[in-house]
């Protein structure tokens, strides 16, 4: 490592240091710093609490490594280059620093992280640990090898064309859906491989090679399964077991270390890419405006729609659903995130089910609740989805003062422009409803209420981030060139919080004083009524900053 390097890196620590110091005086930030600090003071309250020996057990150890070791090299395969700072890439580049003294520069920042990680794991750890501070020296070397592999899979995937880069991006998560499978079979008997897979018919179509449930159900597997999953800490067997595992990570460490030093691969073209899409990436974030990545195969124009709803004002809306379709990485990562969420439900009410086959009784009235709940659980899904589908006037910024010029209402546009996301939403409810139908029945009124809820909701929630972004570009209209508040970011998720308090106050209000039959039909019907016409007023008011939304632009 060369000495003027290592000297600039203590130097930009010590700069940052001073500089998150001196940050703190800013309220919003010290309440982060507060909120974040209190939660790991809880952590370390309860650290001698049971469910944090679950964590340590060999079984979720290794499910985290398998996580670490193929999340790290999986994301710096996708990086195609190694990401430095701007003033890095003026400096360190154009200065007589050989390439690997370059890669280690890179590296060390991680190496700092795997530090800070590691005393962290121990602090929360130590009381479940046989051996902690050998258990400290694996967390430190096995996160320092997933840098290295981060490292080395982002310096390969730079020399590759753009179609092998794409083939092995795919090749590789289906190589983790198969690692994905066999662990959760064989470390938590989870059965995750279709039962069609075991048949001998689909075993015929891969003779004489070895199938998937053949490799899931062999011996040495199964063997190692039993082994890990009966032990309660990382080392069971004395002090020998743990001093292997430091000996195999810190030979990893070197033996990894030295690979990556030793490709062959120019560094610098590729980092110069990459650096400038993470700098755009940033820059773009910081002024409030949504990420663009571009593709470097042109997009195909689409045929224009023979629907007439997307004439006159529908043109926006068809232009945007555009945007969103060819925004791939954004809606499947929507898609696997709602899944996840929509999974979580589902399960909820499997674990419920499989209760009551098995003898479990509940009144009538009980489930009913518990579905009703599990319903309102699926409406909160807007608020988790309302800003990965920004494709309305936060894809629009640099088209609204043209947009003044159609011959369109305001109100029309602004619902043209808010419904694409409303309606993506919608369909992301609508699924985990079918879903969630398959182990329980809801009633008419249940039904209605979903029916008219759910679009309420989150045309409320795209209706207050859409105020917000046309606020926001207004102020750098007129020259506030500076970043969003976190003050600012911070009242907007209260008041999407907020924007829902007057019909909940007017149902329960309803509720509370009818004592017929009808009383929860009607608080219902009071309630959506009331969110309606807070959701009128929302757009009317979007309308509204987009009608006086000005720009002057100085020959």
């Amino acid at each position: 490592m060369n000495c003027a390097l290592t000297y600039l890196w203590f130097t930009l620590v010590k700069r940052r240091i001073l500089q998150f110091i001196r940050g703190l005086r800013r309220p919003t930030t010290l309440i982060g710093i507060a909120a974040l600090v209190f939660f790991l003071g809880f952590l370390f309250l309860h650290r001698h609490a049971d469910v944090f020996a679950q964590f340590v057990r060999p079984a979720s150890l290794i499910g985290g490594a398998l996580v670490m070791l193929g999340g790290s090299f999986f994301k710096g395969f996708l990086q195609r280059g190694l990401v430095f700072e701007p003033p890095d890439v003026e400096f360190v580049f154009t200065s007589p620093f050989t390439q690997r003294q370059v890669v280690f520069y890179r590296l060390l920042p991680s190496y700092s992280f795997a530090v800070i990680q590691g005393l962290v794991f121990l602090a929360l750890f130590a009381s479940h640990l046989k051996h902690p501070w050998m258990t400290l020296g694996c967390v430190i070397l096995f996160q320092i090898v997933c840098f290295h592999l981060a490292a080395g899979a982002a310096i390969f995937a730079g020399t590759i064309s753009e179609q092998a880069h794409h083939r092995i991006r795919w090749m590789l998560l289906g190589v983790y859906c198969v690692i994905t499978m066999l662990y959760l079979r064989t470390a938590w008997e989870l059965k995750l491989i279709p039962s069609f897979v075991s048949s001998p018919l689909f075993q015929g179509l891969f003779y004489p090679a070895l199938t998937l449930p053949d490799l899931a159900g062999a011996a040495f597997i199964r063997d190692w399964a039993v082994h890990w999953s009966r032990g309660n800490s990382i080392a069971p067997y004395g002090l020998l077991e743990p001093l292997l595992y430091l000996s195999v990570l810190g030979i990893g460490a070197i033996l990894s270390l030295s690979l990556l030093l030793k490709l062959k691969a120019n560094i610098f073209e590729t980092s110069l890419a990459t650096t400038a899409r993470a700098a755009e990436k940033r820059r773009r974030l910081q002024e409030g405006r949504g990420v663009i990545i571009l593709e470097s195969s042109q997009q195909r124009s689409m045929r224009l729609p023979k629907a007439a709803i997307f004439r006159g004002v529908g043109a926006l809306a068809w232009k945007n659903l555009v945007v969103a379709s060819r925004s791939k990485r954004q809606l499947v990562v929507a898609a696997v995130f709602a899944s996840i969420y929509i999974g979580f439900i589902v399960a909820l009410r499997w674990v419920l089910h499989r209760q009551m086959v098995q003898g479990g009784e509940l009144p009538e009235q009980q489930i009913r609740e518990f579905d009703n709940g599990l319903a309102g659980l699926m409406a909160f899904l807007a608020f988790l989805l309302q800003r990965a589908f920004p494709f309305d006037f936060r894809r629009d910024g640099q088209h609204l003062v043209n947009f003044r010029t159609l011959p369109i209402s305001p109100f029309a546009l602004a619902l043209a422009e808010i419904s694409v996301p409303v309606v993506l939403c919608l369909a992301f409810q609508a699924v985990g409803i079918v879903a969630l139908m398959s182990f329980t029945r809801f009633d008419w009124l249940m039904f209605l209420f979903m029916l008219l809820a759910y679009p309420a909701v989150a045309l409320a929630l795209n209706g207050v981030w859409n105020i917000h972004y046309l606020l926001a570009a207004a102020r750098r209209a007129g020259g506030q060139t500076e970043s969003a508040s976190p003050v600012a970011l911070l009242m907007v998720v209260v008041l999407s919080f907020l924007v829902f308090y007057p019909a909940g106050w007017s149902a329960v209000f309803v509720g509370k004083h009818f004592y017929s039959r009808f009383a929860e039909p009607l608080a219902f019907a009071t309630g959506l009524a009331v969110q309606y016409l807070v959701d009128f007023v929302l757009v009317v008011l979007l309308a509204r900053l987009f009608q006086r939304f000005e720009v002057s632009r100085d020959s």
